[in-house]
């Protein structure tokens, strides 16, 4: 657990080098395409998974389960699925009014993504043996070579198509890295079962329509401003959007982690056990979100002009705000995952239908008046909305209700740390930051918001040292 954090950090300090090196190598208009190029790769990217990743994780938790014959079987359906996806992304980004830059980079990053959809599937394998910490190697190792390439062609002097392109080197290396790595567990090699696909698709079909659902609110308002608003817009929102990305991968990883013990306590009727992960589950979440989203108001544009570079100091107000959509990530990932613990997959599918129709008439009505902002406000609703709803569905099943003493000891102590940064002189963002996460972790041990003892119970029996007979 210490490793994969440590490795996560270390991942997430990586990932905001390289958006630094991108926004001020790239020009704004440029690294306004690049970001128009991203998500629209990203769309195809989330649509392959076909919540197959998900759908894996279930399946070789299952008891008596073949985890050889379904790694390399949803393996192989992963990649044929992405296969026609990504060929067809090249002549849909044709329909689009943007620059032949755009298109010629959608053209080249179709492979690297195409060869990250398949390493995202095999992190479930990770999850599953309550292994991560070598998954979160190969993420560091991916990340390392997207780096390695991106400097590169930095020096080369290469633009937006060069800087696309390093994700394939990039997603190859993760895939290969991700196989080898999981020999101890499971040979993957590519399988083709018929009744494994089958099996699959019975169970994946719901969450993949759910996530077809998410991509409409997920990736719409970088989409719908780069059709409104000009590449400079896009590169102002992106850059932000680009922090909260690197931010909020933290619930999304530590869920996946938790979710094999989730479905295991659920399934064997463990309802005790079951609550007592997902309160604490949700605990930590708190402890983690306030901090982030109080600090931001204080450190907010600093943060974006040191990350980004002064082109990008107006993102620093649109980070203040759009930080409030943490919340919703983190709230969306527990309960989301929880949802696919207690197999209630179908019932969120029309919740996810709804969020999605009131997000897009939302871009349509407030993106081409008010451009950026409208972009916030909707990303603001549509996280929030289904941070309710997977709530509402899993509390209905579980009538499980977090108990929120943690939550308030969390937000006094982020509101003590927001007092004192705003009367301690700046010296340096980074020492802003530091000194805040410091003062809050003083604050929550003092008023015994923090508990190791509490953060154990979440970890699987399997990380508890058995002597030998």
């Amino acid at each position: 657990m210490v490793i994969q954090i440590a490795g996560r950090v270390i991942a997430v300090l990586i990932g905001l080098f390289s958006i630094a090196i991108l926004t001020r190598y790239l020009t704004t208009e440029q690294f306004g395409e690049y970001t128009t190029t991203v998500t629209f790769l990203q769309f195809f990217g989330v649509l392959v998974d076909f919540g197959l990743t998900l759908t894996l994780v279930v399946m070789i938790s299952e008891q008596g389960a073949d985890e050889k014959k379904i790694v390399g079987n949803l393996l192989s359906l992963r990649l044929l699925i992405g296969a026609i996806l990504f060929a067809l992304a090249p002549l849909l980004v044709l329909l689009f009014p943007w620059s032949e830059t755009v298109k010629m980079a959608v053209l080249f990053g179709a492979i690297g993504y195409w060869l990250m959809g398949g390493a995202s599937l095999l992190v479930g394998v990770f999850q599953k043996h309550a292994c991560m910490w070598r998954a979160a190697v190969a993420e560091l190792l991916n990340r390392t070579v997207l780096v390695l390439f991106i400097l590169f062609f930095v020096f080369l002097h290469l633009g937006v198509v060069a800087m696309v392109t390093t994700t394939i080197a990039a997603s190859g290396a993760w895939l290969l890295f991700l196989i080898l790595f999981a020999k101890p567990f499971v040979q993957i090699r590519p399988r083709f079962d018929w009744m494994v696909w089958k099996r699959a698709f019975s169970k994946s079909w719901p969450i993949a329509i759910s996530i077809l659902f998410n991509l409409m609110y997920l990736k719409g308002d970088i989409l719908f401003l780069s059709l409104y608003r000009p590449q400079t817009d896009v590169a102002l929102y992106g850059a932000t959007y680009r922090i909260l990305d690197v931010m909020t991968a933290l619930p999304t990883m530590f869920m996946g982690l938790l979710l094999p013990t989730l479905v295991a306590t659920w399934s064997a009727g463990k309802k005790g056990e079951f609550k007592q992960h997902l309160t604490r589950a949700f605990d930590l979440f708190m402890i983690t979100l306030f901090p982030i989203i109080v600090g931001a108001q204080i450190v907010g544009t600093p943060l974006m002009i040191f990350i980004a570079g002064k082109n990008y100091e107006a993102s620093g107000v649109i980070l203040q705000l759009l930080i409030l959509a943490v919340a919703g990530v983190f709230f969306g990932a527990l309960f989301g995952h929880t949802v696919v613990a207690i197999n209630k997959q179908r019932l969120m599918t029309l919740g996810y239908a709804l969020v999605a129709i009131l997000s897009v008439v939302g871009y349509f009505w407030l993106i081409p008046p008010y451009g950026i902002w409208g972009a916030v406000w909707v990303t603001l609703f549509s996280e929030g909305m289904i941070a309710l709803l997977t709530f509402l569905v899993v509390w209905k099943t579980t009538r499980i209700l977090p108990n929120l003493v943690v939550t308030g000891k969390a937000l006094l102590a982020s509101f003590v740390m927001f007092f004192f940064l705003l009367s301690f002189p700046s010296i340096h963002v980074l020492i802003d930051v530091l000194l805040g996460a410091l003062i809050y972790l003083v604050v929550m041990i003092m008023i015994k918001g923090i508990r190791a003892s509490e953060i154990r119970t979440l970890l699987p029996n399997r990380f508890v040292r058995i002597p030998r007979e």
